[in-house]
């Protein structure tokens, strides 16, 4: 422990507002005027609060990330999906220059057959070393590995582009069942999840959560409604995360999809002879992680994954939240101090503008009246089927 003189900085910030921490007097405080307007105070208390204290020591190990991507693999994805690996290379090859100790596992948003007579939801997907179909690396894709250009069009054409038939997306199911997979309490082969690293999701679809995300408003077809179970709600799947691996394992949602309200990107899609949906879900829960929010109509894709790099930072200089604290409000310490650190709240987390150093330690308290939906799960295995390593990475050609 350092033995630094210590300075407490505390101050009362308001949700989704900036937060700073000061070295030593209010004029430390840069006030950045630009924030994002603090949450109308809750006007009725609820019936109980729960204290929430975090501490914990930054250490050198924090620069772990698994990355997970989510793929859209139906057929009108098709265009979108071809746009991704060659994008996804260069995203990759960003990451391998970085100091990241990064790796990646993918999956699809729909329910995928593991045997003759068995399909799952979030079964991992074989990443291919080449175009033969006996050449498989393996679900999990490590920093270091040579070749990554080639190893996503391989399996982008193992796969197979769009998937006809595929009419129920549902890729926070999918995320959901993927996190039970790896769970290392049910899966210690999967090896997607390391218990010591930050986790950052990528999806990427021209639909929302079960096409429509249960909105009958959004409906086009006849039977294009349908229900939104527990495993399809943003804020479960966030509960889950934290039950699953710890309320302290830093994560974020990122998603490539039609943004809610951007009329001309949805006419594009349209246009293509499928439908598309505004992603309402998918948005909702990147920005309760914190994640990033990129347009699927981008001609390329690389700007979107350079704000995931971002966020993918960021997520490694952030604490997680158990709740939104309770009328936005939370007091931080850092200690031994810093300087002057300027912070803010994004959706269930913290974020550091400069990264908390490691020997430091943060402590933070607020309150939660949160209440967490239960949930059910079957467990799935990792999927080796050709037709789906090319319809899954076909996305990725673009992507990054």
């Amino acid at each position: 422990m350092f033995r630094a003189s210590v300075l407490a900085m505390v101050l009362l910030l308001s949700a989704c507002g900036p937060v700073k921490f000061s070295a030593s007097s209010e004029e430390d405080v840069k006030v950045d005027p630009e924030s994002t307007p603090t949450p109308t105070p809750t006007t009725t208390p609820p019936t109980s609060l729960r204290d929430v204290h975090y501490n914990n020591t930054v250490t050198a190990t924090n620069n772990k990330l698994d990355i997970v991507l989510v793929v859209d693999d139906s057929n009108s994805m098709l265009p979108d999906n071809q746009k991704l690996a060659a994008n996804l290379a260069g995203f990759v090859t960003k990451l391998q220059n970085s100091n990241i100790d990064w790796q990646m596992c993918a999956t699809v948003t729909r329910e995928l057959p593991i045997t003759k007579d068995t399909t799952a939801w979030g079964a991992s997907i074989y990443w291919q070393q080449s175009s033969t179909p006996s050449s498989s690396l393996g679900i999990v894709l490590k920093k270091g590995t040579a070749n990554l250009s080639s190893i996503f069009t391989n399996t982008i054409n193992y796969i197979n582009a769009g998937w006809i038939g595929s009419d129920d997306e549902r890729a926070i199911k999918a995320a959901y069942r993927h996190v039970y997979n790896g769970d290392l309490r049910y899966n210690p082969n999967s090896g997607c999840y390391r218990p010591d690293s930050a986790i950052a999701y990528i999806i990427i679809s021209d639909e929302d959560e079960r096409s429509i995300g249960g909105d009958a408003s959004q409906q086009v077809y006849s039977g294009e409604l349908k229900p939104l179970e527990n495993e399809d709600k943003p804020d479960v799947f966030v509960n889950y995360v934290k039950d699953t691996f710890g309320a302290t394992r830093r994560f974020t949602v990122n998603s490539i999809i039609v943004k809610p309200g951007d009329t001309s990107c949805k006419s594009a899609q349209d246009s293509g002879g499928y439908k598309s949906h505004y992603g309402f879900k998918y948005a909702e829960l990147s920005n309760l992680t914190g994640g990033g929010v990129g347009s699927i109509c981008d001609s390329d894709f690389s700007a979107n994954m350079n704000l995931f790099f971002d966020r993918i930072q960021d997520s490694l200089s952030s604490v997680p939240l158990e709740c939104a604290p309770y009328n936005g409000n939370l007091t931080v310490t850092i200690t031994p101090t810093i300087g002057v650190v300027q912070s803010r709240i994004e959706g269930m987390n913290l974020v550091f503008d400069t990264p908390v150093p490691a020997g430091r330690t943060i402590d933070i308290q607020y309150q939660c009246a949160d209440d967490r939906a239960p949930s059910s799960v079957d467990k799935a295995t990792p999927l080796k089927e050709e037709g789906f390593f090319a319809r899954i990475f076909a996305f990725f050609r673009n992507l990054f």
